[in-house]
């Protein structure tokens, strides 16, 4: 007796099933805002899960963008058109896809920004321009988070751009009922596994693989992994992996740093190894952190031992001879140890990042880390388990002997890197990425907030080039872990705080009151004002002052605009008060401020 055939889903359940294939492009692939714009409303289809972009800059550097059919030409030449536009906005672009069902306009598919061509420095610096009107300088903390934003910006050219802008045309004939849907989901498929997973890398597989937070519910990583079809279809691996290898480029000592260069080189780095990857046997490449490169991969289980480890070491090296061709110079390359199939990957991934801090003292090209030998290093044993303790005390939150674990670390790790800051760098990143995961396994932050909270303490460090200035941002990374925000409830006070802050930075134009600001932060309006003063060094008012200052300055040195018009546009409750208050905290009329900076005086 043949078996029954499957029940056919009912027809609501059906278009969405086809309609989540566009979906998955976008979540998983493009990681772009995408909205259907109709005359009467706007319907959010997709929103990204990058922590910032160049949008939260657009709102901090005074730009509004318009999009609706009124207001934006790139609209309008869509609907007339009747057929997909990309519309330019500061050196980037959104793509205008309109929706018709028998001739008649229905609405418009708006995704964006995205950038056209690879990032380069000349193209920072366009956008950088355009968006603020000042020149670019490493030194300049706004112009180096201008391009961390930057380059976490999805680049979507040449095949890549042209299987978007087809896939948002099947999207927009799915949802007009012009397009059949069995055909269309099968045109998405095609694209996901010939296009989106060779050239672009998976949202969420390498956090999931390695055990690091990810914003996606997804199950045990175990041996099944590699019998998933998605896995194998899309990552391009039909074994699960079993060891991590890590690379960084080398920088010689004693350089001056550009900054934005090292971040736009490393960025391009990063892109490569991911295509790297897909070259090698049972391999996945993708990003360590904002610094270097990561690789997933396995040997042959059907191998002895040895051979399995020859076999790594093969791939290993392969690796090393790619990256020091593709970064023009050494690099340090950290292998974890090789975990059972399907085994958690986490180990072996914090084994390999902890090799590369003591890459220079080896004296080997490839360092196998190797837990249970005497001669680890020199002190890395005593490192880790330094660092251990500093763990142990922020996931007990008792941080009584906080300092002395805290200075007893620094010197460790400052005697094993002497004089070299970009090893004592490295050190004092793992360490930062490894409290906060104590820190996050104790809390219920949100991972948004989380991250936020990281990005924020890791800026200094970043910045820092002297060893002194590494050494003073690490501790003061640590305060604002433990004795400035004390404890859990602290984080949370800060993260609300940062969030007002940015509301402020994009809204500071408008009148603010304390009781919405507060009702932004969860709390009341004087714990609010108490909070703010602690974690900022100033009051509400002379924060707002500061602000609207900075953007009238701005405004005063790249344009032309009246000053009561820069009055009104920064937000003061009158011209007379600007001009009395602009001349008070910085000596000169508008006026004359202008002048003399205009003419670069």
């Amino acid at each position: 007796m043949s078996s029954p055939a499957s029940p056919k889903p009912p027809a609501l359940l059906q278009k969405i099933l086809e309609l989540e294939h566009y979906l998955s492009i976008l979540k998983v692939y493009i990681d772009l805002n995408s909205s259907i714009v109709t005359p009467s409303n706007w319907l959010v289809v997709n929103y990204h899960q990058r922590v910032r972009t160049i949008f939260d800059l657009e709102k901090k550097y005074g730009w509004n963008r318009k999009v609706s059919e009124k207001d934006n030409p790139h609209f309008r030449k869509a609907v007339h058109e009747a057929k997909p536009i990309l519309g330019e906005y500061l050196g980037l672009y959104d793509l205008f896809v309109p929706i018709h069902r028998e001739g008649e306009f229905q609405g418009m598919i708006l995704t964006g920004l995205f950038a056209t061509e690879e990032w380069s420095a000349d193209l920072l610096e366009k956008v950088w321009h355009s968006l603020t009107g000042q020149s670019p300088s490493s030194e300049n903390p706004a112009y180096m988070e201008f391009v961390r934003i930057a380059l976490e910006t999805p680049v979507l050219e040449g095949p890549v751009l042209s299987a978007f802008q087809e896939a948002t045309v099947l999207f927009a004939q799915l949802l007009s009922g012009e397009a059949r849907g069995s055909a269309a989901v099968k045109r998405f498929d095609e694209m996901i596994g010939e296009t989106f997973s060779k050239r672009l890398p998976h949202g969420f597989w390498l956090d999931w693989a390695l055990g690091r937070p990810s914003r996606q519910v997804m199950p045990a990583w175990s041996r099944e992994v590699q019998e998933m079809d998605w896995v194998r279809r899309e990552i391009g691996i039909t074994r699960v992996p079993t060891t991590v290898i890590t690379v960084i480029p080398q920088m010689p000592s004693g350089r001056k740093r550009d900054q934005a260069a090292e971040a736009l080189q490393v960025h391009r780095f990063q892109k490569a190894c991911f295509a790297y990857g897909r070259t090698l046997p049972q391999t996945v490449g993708g990003k360590l952190e904002n610094y270097g490169a990561v690789f997933l991969t396995s040997a042959d289980p059907s191998k002895s031992r040895l051979q399995r480890r020859v076999q790594i070491e093969e791939t290993a090296r392969l690796i090393q001879r790619f990256a020091t061709k593709e970064l023009g110079g050494p690099v340090l390359m950290g292998i974890g140890e090789t975990v059972s199939p399907g085994e958690a990957l986490n180990r072996s991934y914090r084994q390999a990042v902890l090799a590369l801090h003591v890459g220079r003292h080896s004296g080997k090209e490839l360092i196998f880390f190797h837990p249970d030998k005497e001669q680890e290093t020199e002190g890395l044993t005593e490192i880790r388990g330094l660092l251990t303790d500093l763990g142990r005390q922020f996931t007990s939150a008792t941080f009584a002997d906080l300092e002395p674990s805290r200075d007893r670390f620094l010197e460790k790790v400052l005697t094993l890197s002497f004089r070299d800051p970009e090893e004592i760098r490295w050190h004092l990143q793992y360490a930062l990425i490894y409290i906060m995961e104590a820190v996050r396994q104790r809390s219920d932050l949100r991972e948004k907030e989380a991250e936020f909270l990281h990005q924020n303490l890791a800026k200094t460090l970043e910045a820092a080039v002297t060893t002194q200035d590494l050494v003073l941002a690490f501790k003061e990374a640590l305060a604002k872990l433990s004795e400035r925000t004390g404890g859990l409830e602290g984080l949370k006070a800060t993260y609300s705080i940062e969030r007002v802050r940015d509301h402020i930075d994009g809204h500071f134009r408008e009148s603010l009151g304390i009781q919405k600001l507060a009702r932004i932060a969860g709390v009341s309006a004087s714990t609010f004002s108490r909070r703010f003063k602690k974690l900022t060094g100033v009051g509400l008012e002379a924060y707002l002052q500061e602000r609207r200052l900075e953007e009238a300055k701005r405004l005063l040195r790249t344009g032309s605009l009246p000053v009561h018009q820069i009055s009104r546009q920064c937000g003061f409750r009158s011209n007379s008060y600007f001009i009395q208050l602009f001349g008070k905290k910085t000596g000169l009329s508008p006026q004359k401020y202008r002048k003399k900076h205009q003419r670069g005086g």
